[in-house]
């Protein structure tokens, strides 16, 4: 499916994300919901936030309360469509994604890679630890169709200030099956992270994090950043294995509004905008 990956990794380098595109069929999940993730480099092990906790570390909606729906959509360079959208509620998540890149242009041809995913998530907190599983379907579109699904496994470890987390992607999976009759494996990936969150003063929280990602299969990244919330606004910085990350967010009335951007050597800058509502 040479074809495919070339399609694949050059939108990928168009959206400009920090999606890990040498993970093949898995990346398109990589791409995220939360822009806030996104502005510390992608760190998703202990640093899951309600609203997209289905769609960085499943084992996060043990702690979730209420409800929290998260979407981002992304438009660039005039062809490159990404959307998403993720719901969360105590101990279940559900999430939707789709990407498009219209017609690219390769000399006398060319191609268009279009996808669409969606997961569903679960978790049981048990004491300090909560253990969940999410499960994802992919389908192809083009340039092949094609469809295939995986079964992750997560843990987080709550210890009041301090998080740490563990994520298996394709514990178990469903080879990709191609319309040509064509199969192709999830790459099974270990994510471990830790996250530590102070409060110095009064409505000031600091919250640094760092994940090692590619455990499994390489190579390994080292990732994250640092979140400072001061009252309604926050800030952040980090690195994402390939380039620095910047964020910034507002939270007014139970809505919050992030914006991250991820810089590129080669590609430049990519911006990321999304909204989160707290029910």
């Amino acid at each position: 499916m040479s074809s495919l990956l070339i399609a694949f990794v050059t939108t990928l380098g168009i959206l400009g994300t920090t999606a890990r595109a040498a993970d093949g069929i898995g990346a398109l999940f990589d791409l995220g919901v939360s822009a806030r993730s996104l502005g510390v480099g992608g760190a998703r092990a202990a640093f899951s936030d309600d609203a997209a906790a289905a769609t960085l570390n499943p084992a996060a909606l043990g702690w979730v309360r209420g409800i929290n729906v998260a979407s981002l959509v992304v438009d660039e360079f005039g062809g490159v469509a990404y959307g998403s959208v993720a719901f969360s509620a105590p101990y279940v998540g559900v999430s939707a994604l789709v990407v498009d890149s219209g017609w690219i242009a390769s000399g006398d041809s060319g191609f268009r890679f279009a996808a669409q995913g969606i997961g569903a998530a679960a978790a049981v907190p048990l004491g300090p630890v909560g253990v969940g599983a999410r499960w994802r379907f992919l389908r192809y579109g083009a340039p092949f169709e094609g469809h295939g699904w995986a079964l992750d496994a997560g843990l987080l470890l709550d210890l009041g200030a301090v998080h740490v987390g563990a994520i298996c992607d394709a514990a178990f999976s469903a080879p990709m099956a191609y319309e040509g009759g064509e199969t192709e494996t999830w790459k099974r990936n270990l994510c471990l992270g830790a996250a530590v969150t102070l409060t110095p003063i009064e409505d000031v929280l600091w919250t640094a994090t760092a994940d090692v990602d590619g455990i499994l299969h390489g190579p390994w990244r080292i990732i994250g950043g640092l979140e400072i919330w001061v009252a309604s606004l926050a800030t952040r910085l980090g690195w994402d294995g390939e380039g620095p990350t910047f964020g910034l967010s507002v939270r007014v009335s139970g809505i919050e509004l992030d914006w991250s951007c991820a810089t590129r050597p080669d590609l430049g800058t990519s911006h990321r905008v999304s909204l989160e509502v707290l029910f």
